[in-house]
């Protein structure tokens, strides 16, 4: 049986094509070079790209909108045109991931989905429509996040935290697309969930126990500005959007899915946490929000060196500091104001996250030429009681270490 899987790429996606590929498939991950559906519309091979495949696996999916991605485009037109790709080519059988809650939520993410789901049922190909709650696991964002979020000192919640969820096990989910490919029913479809429910409340203060935390305060925050702070914490899952999703729900028998798959998926109690965490993931939620801290404040640094630098220092004690290194006069001002102006460009670029591992790499450069100037040209400087140079060191580090946080988030 050959099967391709789009979106590859993505924690769910990724998961499928590693799974199926250890159970002897002939599986294909299909990149973004392959099939890009951010412009799905524009592919006139699409058909015979698909030729050949017996079972292909849609896994794509976005949380939210970006400037390239919305869910009309990702969720909607995208799915549609490879489901009537796939019946023109030939294939089999489509498995595609959904999510739970389409047919009663009203967000534009729960809407676009169905209108997705719908449209397969409605071709005449054999189907598996699957719709998973929560999904957690390694390397999942969610689970990440949440695992950030019981590691702060109070435990924030949205409302009163009774919000109802039923988080899925990956292996459950990767188990459930396995038997639906294999299965000889022409259409499946199936809320994934777990065996049981809880609140918004306990999942944080379950996530705080399996990391070896004590119980703390739980303390409602406001929702205004949500927004914001979802694009200053880089966090897309912080959104208006996604807290009305999370207010709208996230349950459903689990019968269905226990009929289907033969046995009962276990609860995240029975399978997270009735074993402790170990060290490595106790240091990754504990570091989980040091990596937007680090981006501002090393951005701040930057920008508000620049800004001393060119109006607030006083000019001749920044002139000397210059002519101390070699450089001459005449040119020691505009090389003053083009430094200055260097350091606030490369904050505002930190902070926005504009190519940020090159920006990182550019600080790196920048601060280790001008502390080997210093040190070469004038090193009294390392005698300095205010650490003037000293204090490049710990940056140097704390750059070094964000860029580390940003490759592994």
């Amino acid at each position: 049986m050959k099967i391709l899987v789009i979106g590859a790429t993505g924690f769910i996606g990724k998961a499928i094509y590693n799974f199926l590929k250890r159970e002897n498939d002939e599986v294909v991950a299909s990149s973004r070079q392959l099939i890009d559906f951010s412009s799905l519309q524009n592919d006139k091979e699409l058909v015979s790209k698909l030729k050949g495949f017996d079972v292909v696996v849609n896994a794509v999916g976005i949380i939210a909108e970006t400037r390239t991605q919305s869910f009309e485009q990702m969720h909607t037109i995208a799915p549609m045109i490879l489901f009537d790709a796939c019946k023109e080519a030939g294939v089999q059988k489509v498995i595609h991931i959904s999510a739970l809650g389409t047919q009663e939520g009203t967000t534009a993410y729960h809407v676009s989905k169905n209108r997705a789901d719908e449209y397969l049922r409605a071709l005449g190909l054999d189907y598996a429509i699957l719709h998973p709650s929560i999904v957690y696991g390694d390397d999942g964002k969610s689970t990440a996040l949440f695992q950030g979020l019981a590691t702060l000192p109070i435990t924030p919640i949205i409302g009163d935290g009774q919000q109802v969820l039923q988080p899925i096990a990956l292996e459950d989910v990767l188990v459930t697309v396995k038997r639906a490919i294999d299965s000889k029913e022409k259409n499946i479809e199936l809320d994934l969930v777990g065996a049981k429910s809880m609140t918004y409340e306990e999942l944080l203060q379950g996530f705080r126990l399996w990391l070896g935390l004590k119980p703390t305060r739980s303390v409602s925050i406001p929702t205004f500005g949500t927004d914001m702070v979802g694009k200053i914490l880089d966090e897309p899952t912080v959104s208006t959007e996604n807290i009305k999703m999370l207010n709208e729900g996230n349950t459903a028998s689990v019968e269905p899915l226990k009929k289907f798959l033969s046995y009962t998926p276990a609860s995240m109690e029975e399978r997270l946490f009735s074993v402790k965490a170990h060290n490595a993931q106790k240091l990754y939620a504990s570091l989980y929000f040091m990596r937007p801290l680090l981006r501002w404040v090393i951005g701040f640094v930057w920008i508000w060196s620049g800004v001393v630098s060119a109006f607030l220092y006083p000019q001749p004690l920044a002139l000397e500091l210059l002519h101390e290194i070699g450089v001459p006069v005449g040119l020691d001002v505009p090389l003053l104001y083009f430094a200055a102006l260097l350091d606030i460009v490369i904050g505002v670029l930190t902070i926005v996250g504009y190519r940020l591992q090159t920006i990182l790499s550019l600080q790196l450069l920048v601060i280790g030429v001008y502390t080997l100037l210093l040190s070469i040209l004038a090193p009294y400087h390392w005698l300095h009681p205010f650490g003037p140079v000293l204090k490049n060191l710990p940056l140097m580090v704390s750059i070094y270490i964000l860029s580390r946080l940003e490759k592994f988030r």
